[in-house]
């Protein structure tokens, strides 16, 4: 039976690991890969640990060029960890992959579409919902405020990630697999998120839906880019994984949090997730790094919190939101 296997670019997300984690075993992913990059949270001592304990595959991704994401995913292909008729799921440390058929598993999704060997997945883009501090909990729980389905600015609420058979595809893209491995699209067995087929012109192209390929009756992915103000401030320091460089401010705050509509959908498996998450944390030493992790990041925002610059982003977002 094909496996499920994930690919992460990771760097300072060291509080939200274990429950992304957690997640990620309670929809069936059989191998976890995640390649962390100049770290300095404690959460590569945290990855360390999940990959000793067999929970996760950790491997370090520090070098110059390329970016950062580019680089993990063109690792990941030349260490050959999936197989042709393994599916590779890409998907980033805030993006949760939340199903809602069956058992709410990968395994469920791919039976309600048997025909399907690439599979396209929607952002909803979740807000802050207003929360201004940073807490120790989970994010599914403190950010149930999204975007609407039918929101087609900005561009970004209806961007992609593409799960697909290894065999069919020879490039990792952000949001799609590219160069494919057969001559016809029909071949590629390409699907939406409510088990349609997608338009043959993402054949050439296209990172995110439209119209005619939006779908989230079987699968979305909760997009979960801001958090609250004050992880925001975090992540504006530490940077984006394919834009190196580039900078974070209240323009992107701004195009990013949506809290129009209520979405409790991921609940469906939130006591399994929870079940997993407190079964891992009851060992010692990754509590003690997760610890660690959380007050790394309550001494950052303290910090960013003494500086002009990001004072006044934060004082912003807490007038926008």
């Amino acid at each position: 039976m094909s496996k499920f296997v994930s690919v992460t670019p990771m760097k300072n997300e060291g509080p939200f690991i274990v429950e992304w984690v957690s997640h990620n075993l309670a929809i069936g992913v059989d191998v976890i890969t995640i390649f962390s990059n100049d770290c300095t949270d404690g959460s590569d001592a945290l990855l360390d640990r999940l990959d000793a304990m067999g929970k996760i595959r950790h491997f370090d991704n520090t070098a110059r060029n390329p970016a950062p994401q580019r680089r993990a995913y063109r690792r990941f292909l030349k260490m050959q960890l999936a197989g042709d008729d393994d599916w590779v799921i890409p998907i980033d440390a805030d993006e949760f992959i939340n199903i809602k058929t069956g058992d709410n598993t990968l395994r469920a999704l791919c039976n309600a579409m048997p025909q399907a060997r690439t599979i396209s997945m929607t952002w909803r883009l979740f807000g802050n919902a207003g929360v201004q501090d940073y807490t120790d909990a989970f994010l599914t729980d403190q950010f149930r405020t999204a975007a609407p389905e039918m929101m087609r600015n900005p561009p970004q609420a209806w961007g992609l990630k593409t799960m697909f058979h290894r065999g069919l595809w020879g490039h990792i893209g952000v949001h799609r697999p590219k160069r494919p491995t057969v001559e016809s699209f029909a071949d590629l067995h390409w699907y939406n998120g409510s088990g349609k087929v997608m338009p043959d012109r993402y054949l050439k192209g296209s990172w995110r839906s439209g119209p005619d390929s939006l779908g989230y009756d079987l699968v979305q992915i909760n997009h979960y880019a801001l958090k609250s103000c004050e992880s925001y401030l975090v992540k504006k320091a530490r940077g984006r994984a394919h834009h190196d460089g580039e900078s974070l401010g209240l323009e992107y705050w701004t195009t990013m949090n949506h809290n129009e509509v209520e979405d409790h959908s991921i609940d469906a498996i939130r006591l399994r997730k929870a079940t997993i998450y407190e079964a891992l944390l009851s060992d010692p030493e990754l509590r003690r790094l997760h610890d660690a992790c959380c007050d790394n990041h309550r001494a950052a925002i303290k910090d960013l919190h003494l500086q002009p610059d990001t004072r006044a982003l934060f004082e912003n977002m807490l007038a926008t939101s």
